[in-house]
């Protein structure tokens, strides 16, 4: 137990350090909502670094791309998880940090997947809602993908202070319950994903 808490503390303290260089500047919204963020990405370190039953599939993942703000992805597909795809994870999270997805993209997309990289964001969840689809059509468009979604405290906090409803946060973790599963089973357990 003691070796996990020393696990965790490391990872903190290296999340800490990151953001003091490399600050906030490239996050979109206000000094709180990227305060959001930033913990999205700490409790994501921790959802990788302790293996927590909460993190296993998304927190491994993302484990490898917590320098590149991993606080951004939300979803994955089983072949992202499965392979490890922590380049895809990072070149997402630039992608949601330079150009956020817009209310337009969410209009003109089929799925929560609004740029089709095998991840959702945080922006294209917030984009479907400033779009005005309806609850149902954000569960649906999520339900979609066919991807895993996991959020920490502070990614669902994000989420409904942008106006996504508490229930469209609250059912995202169990959609595509088969793939979530079935990934479960196929991960060895408490594996985490080293930097690469």
């Amino acid at each position: 137990m003691k070796s996990r808490v020393q696990q965790l503390f490391a990872f903190s303290a290296l999340i800490a350090l990151v953001v003091s260089f490399t600050g906030c500047s490239n996050l979109p919204g206000s000094h709180q909502q990227q305060g959001a963020v930033v913990g999205g990405l700490v409790g994501a370190a921790a959802g990788a670094a302790i293996g927590g039953k909460d993190h296993r599939l998304l927190g491994a993942l993302l484990g490898g791309a917590l320098g590149a703000g991993g606080g951004y992805v939300v979803g994955a597909n089983s072949d992202r998880i499965l392979n490890r795809d922590t380049s895809g994870a990072q070149t997402a999270t630039k992608s949601a940090q330079t150009t956020p997805a817009t209310a337009q993209d969410a209009l003109k997309a089929t799925t929560a997947d609004l740029n089709s990289d095998g991840f959702v964001t945080l922006d294209e969840v917030v984009a479907m809602q400033k779009g005005g689809l309806s609850e149902q059509q954000m569960i649906s468009r999520m339900e979609a993908t066919g991807q895993v979604f996991e959020l920490t405290p502070e990614q669902q906090e994000y989420l409904t202070s942008q106006g996504v409803s508490r229930s469209v946060v609250d059912q995202m973790e169990n959609l595509n319950r088969d793939t979530r599963n079935r990934l479960s089973n196929e991960q060895p357990q408490g594996t985490i994903s080293q930097p690469r």
